[in-house]
């Protein structure tokens, strides 16, 4: 169907009234199929998705990509900034040493299973996710 010029829509009659309309309008010259938007883009339940709306909807989506990247972004530097400290670790204590740190030598020493075990569990737990995400993709 062509689409129609706006004088024409102006003068156009109004729809009768259906139950169950086919396509939810979004502006005067465009209409959208039912089902092609979620339901949650119609705010006031009236079964139109107003220009007004789809843009909340759309701003709405937007903020969700940026948040769900700002997190994602997050993990990462996390998973870094825990690799690199492991690295790091064995160098403070043979630092301790040299510096004739004794006891400081003896707590990093003893702390160094608990700091591995609970580093790596971060370390898994961010790249089990990515692997788990793309393979669900």
């Amino acid at each position: 169907m062509p689409r129609k010029k706006p004088e024409e829509l102006d003068s156009a009659p109004a729809p009768a009234a259906v139950s169950e309309a086919p396509s939810v309008s979004y502006t005067r010259d465009m209409t959208v199929e039912r089902g092609a938007l979620p339901a949650d883009a119609d705010m006031n339940g009236d079964g139109h998705i107003s220009k007004r709306e789809m843009e909340m909807h759309l701003e709405f989506k937007r903020k969700e990509l940026e948040d769900a990247d700002a997190m994602r972004d997050a993990q990462r530097k996390m998973a870094w900034f825990a690799l690199i400290g492991m690295l790091l670790y064995p160098f403070a204590v043979v630092i301790a040493v040299l510096l004739d740190l004794d006891q400081a030598a003896t707590v990093l020493g003893s702390m160094a299973a608990t700091y591995f075990v609970s580093v790596a569990a971060i370390v898994m737990a961010f790249f089990g996710a990515q692997a788990y995400s793309g393979k669900s993709k």
